[in-house]
């Protein structure tokens, strides 16, 4: 998958977003501007006044005009702002509860496994699993501004009218999604459309709040309302079915395409087409097969799995393509993948090299690793899930559990640094985890942070704050503890958006290549040297230090998408220049492509 290129892409979609709605709100302000003159022009007709269009002052179009765009603005800022938290806000939006990650019956159970096999096997951060229960639909959407408030949601009809193969399916589609960047797409889309449709919805409540009512003791009673409220009601209501017509049209052209990248995605996860394919089928089957009951659903349609049409005009303004189109795709698709990859490329071990030509080049091939995800992965994601014994898994499963965890990961000295910070009992629980954790060897690290990641998003903000400080003290002096640190920083505690110019990003590179530089067995310096060469920049004497080297990574997180993938090569060039990667190197490389939101597949230990 072109992880770099379908980003692009997604931003690419969000300028066009932004165009679309700027030429909508143009559309509706001269709709508005029209209906207001006319209504205007009939009701003082008798009386006199304006009786053609000329008549009507300048200043009036200025004020209609200026109200019509200041109530979709403040309409689409209060939406938008009340996304600001991102997958968890939409999920809600939609009725949608959260599965919590100890859940013990079957289906959920199941649910909850297919997703942790997808976030391993992408490295992507175990996004939160919501549930829609009362919806007996087949459906789903993804979520989120990024990996750290990602969500996936599906529907009660998922869970019980698909199998396995078809669910793996379906969170695949969802999956690629998130990793193409969409999720961020999906929310200033619901925000944009909002506004869009406000002047309707505006109307609406305005007829609503003239007409009669039912009273005390059973009596009609007349609300009236305002003078001149019930035709301008009429006149915004009518001008909303334009502003309806207006967000479908966006939806199609925003959304339709990208449906087809993410079908194309998931059957190159999993190479089985027949699991989206055949879920495909079961809603093509069901009349009813992807309605959502929940008042949002016109809202949530271009993120649902599938959005079904009726006649021809709404089939002509779906922003998903037709089922059939989609069906008949994934099996060509599926077959020309299995073609092009009869002589399957060899994975990415680190070979043993000397040259630094050579060293660039795996660490070109390495950073090119990011946002793949493929059949083999998936199974060694299974393999490793399985691997993990049950004490490790229950302990993720619960905030303390998970918060032991960490501690144990992390402490310096092992069992002797929790002594005194906590009581025995405990102290003894977190040092049986940390052992546990670090007999696994260094490939289960980032597995079992993303598993631990759900339960420690259910903490409030105040309790993550005390966790992060906490761990911050007990972490030890190694780098790859530093980078699960910034990594747990950036997931409980995102980092505002950085400000800082040009020369604060050349130092933060720097402090991140010096820090990794130490991770080589030999020759630190000179694969320091090397990795500012490959971002070109002069090298300068760096104290590698831990607060130092989370700032650095915290200031590239919100950098742009080429910026943090250079910036990730370079990184892999610092650890790959003495001609050999260990195991260790290469899992704090892949925690360091997690904090820059470029999550690395696992590559140690996978089946060739």
């Amino acid at each position: 998958m072109d992880f770099f290129g379908y980003q692009q892409q997604a931003r690419s979609y969000s300028v066009l977003l932004l165009v679309l709605f700027a030429l909508a709100v143009v559309a509706l302000v001269l709709a508005v501007n029209g209906v207001a003159a006319w209504g205007v022009l009939l009701l003082d007709w008798r009386h006199g006044g304006y009786r053609q269009l000329a008549d009507l002052p300048p200043v009036f179009h200025v004020w209609i005009s200026g109200i019509t765009v200041l109530l979709i603005g403040l309409t689409t800022l209060r939406r938008l702002w009340q996304l600001g938290a991102g997958g968890p806000v939409v999920a809600r939006l939609a009725g949608a509860r959260w599965v919590p990650p100890d859940v013990t019956d079957l289906p959920r159970r199941q649910l909850l496994n297919v997703a942790e096999e997808l976030a391993v096997a992408s490295g992507h951060a175990m996004p939160r699993i919501y549930l829609m229960e009362d919806e007996p639909g087949i459906n789903a959407f993804a979520a989120g501004r990024g990996p750290a408030d990602a969500v996936v949601a599906v529907t009660r009809g998922c869970l019980e009218r698909l199998d396995r193969e078809q669910l793996q399916g379906v969170l695949a589609h969802e999956f690629s999604h998130l990793l193409h960047g969409d999720g961020r797409l999906n929310i200033h889309l619901l925000g944009l459309l909002h506004g869009i449709t406000a002047p309707g919805a505006l109307g609406l409540w305005l007829l609503r709040s003239a007409a009669p009512s039912w009273g005390t003791g059973g009596r009609l009673r007349r609300n009236g309302g305002l003078p001149g409220q019930v035709p301008l009601g009429a006149l915004l209501a009518l001008v909303g079915y334009a502003g309806v017509l207006l967000a479908r049209l966006i939806r199609a052209a925003v959304s339709r395409q990208r449906e087809y990248l993410a079908d194309a995605a998931a059957v190159q996860f999993t190479r089985n087409p027949r699991g989206l394919a055949g879920a495909l089928r079961c809603v093509r089957d069901d009349a009813d097969g992807a309605r959502l009951r929940t008042v949002q659903a016109e809202a949530l349609s271009h993120m649902l799995f599938v959005s079904r049409g009726g006649g021809w005009l709404r089939r002509l303004l779906a922003s998903h393509p037709p089922l059939d189109t989609r069906i008949a795709r994934i099996y060509p698709l599926y077959q020309r993948r299995v073609a092009s990859s009869a002589t399957p490329a060899p994975e990415p071990e680190p070979p043993a090299v000397a040259a630094p030509a050579s060293a660039a080049a795996t660490a070109n091939a390495l950073a090119g690793q990011v946002g793949e995800i493929d059949a083999a992965g998936l199974g060694y994601a299974a393999e490793l899930l399985a691997g993990v014994p049950s004490s490790l898994r229950e302990a993720t499963q619960t905030a303390g559990g998970a918060s032991a965890l960490l501690f144990g990961l992390l402490a310096a000295g092992g069992a002797a640094a929790v002594h005194g910070r906590m009581d025995p009992q405990e102290a003894a629980y977190v040092a049986h985890l940390g052992a546990a954790a670090r007999r696994l060897g260094p490939h289960f690290r980032l597995p079992l942070i993303d598993l631990a990641l759900p339960a420690l998003l259910a903490l409030s903000p105040a309790q993550r704050q005390r966790l992060l400080d906490d761990l911050h003290d007990l972490a030890g002096t190694r780098p790859a503890q530093w980078a699960v640190l910034a990594l747990l920083r950036h997931h409980l505690a995102p980092p505002v958006r950085s400000t800082g110019g040009s020369g604060s990003r050349a130092d933060a590179a720097r402090q991140v290549l010096a820090t990794l530089a130490e991770c080589a067995d030999a020759g630190g310096d000179a694969a320091y040297r090397a990795a500012c060469a490959q971002l070109e920049l002069p090298p300068q004497a760096v104290t590698a230090e831990r607060a130092a080297f989370e700032a650095a990574l915290a200031h590239f997180a919100n950098a742009p998408l080429a910026r943090r993938l250079r910036l990730l090569a370079a990184c892999a060039l610092a650890v790959s220049h003495d001609g050999v990667i260990e195991v260790d190197e290469l899992e704090t490389l892949r925690v360091i492509g997690a904090a820059l939101d470029c999550p690395l597949p696992p590559l140690a230990g996978r089946p060739a």
